[in-house]
């Protein structure tokens, strides 16, 4: 009987349990449903369901982060070295790996989105900045070594990125989006007819008012600025924003949407741990982000029946349509994102549309995307 192919998961941080969190345990799943066995090494172990995934904890220091990144590829290989493994997937920046699934996107394209919205000077500082160094030095390293067999991508976006900045072949790139608990998401986007009255009541939102969403954590980089500019010029229509995630300034925001005024209109609700709630009372997510792989709640908002805008930007555009949403043409240009806006306030939420929206992303269940993946690794 032959022996089972050992894949090794190499994932620094899986203590949290956001997008990148949940696509490393999902990818360890899969392979041990296709009868591997699977090593998790990271700097948090934790317990596994599956006698086919074992954990290995990878101790590093805290401090400074560069060299946290530093200690843990070192010891990342020292493992390798003394361990067979017949495939090792990267979920991080790591020097060595067969098989990468660059979720990040690339960080030099990053720190240059950084540099359109906050300047020159900052850009620079980002450049000298130890950290940013490290991880510009591991991604090199990782990206262009010839042992590298795929580099999954989930989004053309950002593809085109590694090729302009990185020496790699096009044919070791594959491109696979997202994927999203479709069927898992079936439960609340029915209960949405129902669910939406009670919802607005709850938080004080007018139930005659198009509802804008706005998730993301890291108000400047997903474009709240520009958004809150552009909302403050829409005077003909009724219309409420829900602004969700996490945010050290978000005074700063408050007090700009006052200034914009827009305090009737602006609700702050800061980090939630369930947001299906708020895509049952939206008519319309808008995801102005000056830099995103591919934003989750992209996806996941139009597989709760959302129409959806967003920026070029994000990776996540690709899998818009003219039946399910808008992207903005230039989001530099305030003009353009209020075009956007204007044209969304024309489709407000109804049963017919949702239903629409919602299966066009039918064929990006998680588990479709995730067959993918680990068939691009044969």
């Amino acid at each position: 009987m032959p022996a089972k192919k050992h894949v090794v998961l190499l994932k620094s941080n899986s203590a949290r349990f956001g997008g990148l969190e949940k696509y490393a345990f999902r990818i360890a799943d899969a392979f041990a449903k296709e009868g591997a066995q699977v090593s998790i090494l990271t700097t948090h172990p934790s317990q596994s369901s599956s006698p086919s995934i074992s954990f290995y904890p990878i101790k590093t220091s805290k401090w400074p982060p560069s060299w946290r990144l530093e200690q843990f590829d070192k010891q990342v290989q020292a493992w390798l070295k003394k361990t067979k493994a017949d495939l090792i997937f990267g979920m991080d920046r790591n020097r060595f790996q067969t098989h990468i699934r660059a979720g990040n996107g690339a960080h030099i394209a990053y720190l240059k989105s950084r540099k359109r919205i906050e300047g020159a000077f900052k850009h620079l500082l980002c450049q000298i900045n130890p950290m940013h160094r490290k991880i510009l030095e591991l991604e090199k390293e990782a990206f262009e070594n010839p042992s590298l067999r795929k580099l999954f991508t989930n989004s053309f976006m950002v593809k085109d990125q590694i090729l302009e900045h990185y020496n790699i072949h096009p044919e070791k790139i594959e491109v696979i989006h997202n994927g999203v608990e479709w069927h898992e998401m079936q439960k609340p986007f029915e209960e949405t007819k129902d669910q939406k009255p009670k919802k607005l009541q709850k938080l004080g939102l007018d139930p005659n008012s198009f509802q804008f969403l706005f998730i993301g954590n890291g108000y400047l980089r997903k474009g709240l600025l520009s958004l809150l500019t552009a909302l403050s010029k829409i005077k003909e229509k009724e219309f409420q924003l829900s602004v969700v995630g996490k945010e050290s300034r978000i005074d700063f925001y408050k007090q700009r949407s006052d200034e914009l005024g827009l305090q009737k209109k602006v609700f702050f609700f800061g980090h939630q741990e369930d947001i299906s709630s708020f895509y049952q009372l939206a008519d319309c997510l808008i995801i102005p982000s000056f830099y995103d792989p591919f934003a989750n709640v992209t996806i996941e908002a139009l597989a709760m029946g959302l129409n959806v805008i967003s920026s070029k930007f994000n990776g996540g555009h690709e899998i818009l349509t003219p039946q399910n949403g808008i992207i903005i043409e230039d989001l530099f240009d305030i003009d353009s994102i209020v075009f956007s806006l204007e044209m969304s306030l024309k489709k407000p939420k109804t049963e017919m549309r949702m239903k629409t929206i919602r299966e066009s992303v039918s064929h990006l269940d998680f588990s479709k995307q995730l067959t993918k993946i680990i068939h691009g690794c044969e």
